[in-house]
């Protein structure tokens, strides 16, 4: 072989060295860089607070929000920009601020058992540890902005309303739905159902089709929407169910579900406080009710335009036959 042929298969073999060594440094480059994003992306994070908004963009806008989560609920986070958190939950990818969110298994210890009941074992096993969402209706002030009535609906209706007011105790009815919510949620609890609410404060935005995907996503077993009546007619007094129809253009397969819920509430309560049973009433305009995907009703405790209702329902040893009545009712809805 002569010196050229020597030569030109030197350098052959040099080419062949660089190029191995270049494309081996290459790859371990991506494999770093791969698990470098993984660490610092995709990891499961857990809501620090209640009511928790994952919006469709990172901004605080109302109109971008997509989903309202309980204190403890796992996402996978995808990735951080700023203060927010690009993050999924049950299928849905959205943006929440990262002061809002918590890493590690301690959250979701929380979670498992904030909304347990001291002692456990003193209560009765038939309750089965059901999941409950209790949902105080309105809230500090109404918002007039428009959602869907329904899934795919083209009616749009406020988002949320002010509610009405005692004529005679001048109390909002905002105000005298959270305090029974609470009371009932203390009792349920009691009881050894597994609780939560939309709202635990009066100072909220939370529209009605929000409060129902918030039930939606704790994946509760009931809604039970909790408000007061009223009336241009002082005189009409009683408590009554709302519950969707077996016409409901959404939610028609949950209709005789619902109406055993709105049945053994509204008999129970009104056996525990004497209030007028004025029935139970299909309504299908209802958007909390309309976006729900498992039994629910609306329980109008009673009317804060009448005199006697309204000064019995602020009366502290009424509202325990009030709750009293309630928890019965969704004893017996489970039976």
């Amino acid at each position: 072989m002569g010196i050229g042929q020597h030569l030109k298969k030197g350098i052959i073999n040099m080419n062949s060295r660089f190029l191995r060594r270049l494309i081996g440094g290459i790859l371990l480059i991506c494999a770093i860089f791969s698990m470098t994003a993984v660490s610092f992306g995709a990891g499961q994070v857990y809501t620090s607070g209640s009511n928790v908004r994952m919006r469709s963009s990172a901004g605080i806008n109302d109109g971008n929000i997509i989903a309202t989560l309980p204190k403890g609920a796992a996402l996978t986070e995808l990735s951080r920009s700023g203060d927010w958190v690009q993050v999924q939950y049950n299928g849905k990818t959205g943006y929440i601020r990262k002061d809002l969110l918590t890493s590690g298994t301690a959250a979701a210890d929380t979670a498992n058992t904030s909304t347990q009941p001291a002692a456990v074992s003193q209560v009765p096993a038939a309750t089965g540890g059901h999941i409950v969402c209790i949902d105080p209706g309105h809230q500090l002030r109404g918002d007039s902005k428009k959602e869907p009535n329904g899934p795919g609906s083209s009616t749009m209706k406020a988002r949320v309303t002010g509610g009405t007011r005692g004529t005679t105790t001048g109390v909002p009815e905002y105000q005298l739905t959270l305090a029974i919510s609470q009371q009932l949620k203390a009792e349920l609890m009691r009881r050894g159902y597994t609780v939560y609410m939309t709202r635990e404060t009066h100072d909220v935005s939370i529209s009605n089709k929000e409060r129902a995907e918030y039930a939606n996503g704790l994946g509760a077993e009931i809604s039970v929407r909790i408000h007061a009546n009223g009336s241009s007619n002082s005189g009409i007094s009683g408590a009554l169910a709302l519950v969707p129809s077996a016409k409901n253009p959404y939610i028609a397969s949950l209709a005789p579900s619902s109406q055993k819920l709105g049945s053994s509430i509204l008999t129970a309560y009104c056996a525990a406080t004497g209030l007028k049973n004025q029935g139970v009433q299909g309504n299908d305009t209802m958007t909390g009710i309309n976006w729900c995907k498992m039994p629910v009703m609306i329980l109008e405790m009673g009317y804060m335009t009448n005199p006697s209702d309204d000064r019995l329902m602020e009366d502290a040893s009424f509202q325990a036959k009030m709750v009293s009545g309630i928890a019965n009712g969704i004893d017996n809805y489970f039976r």
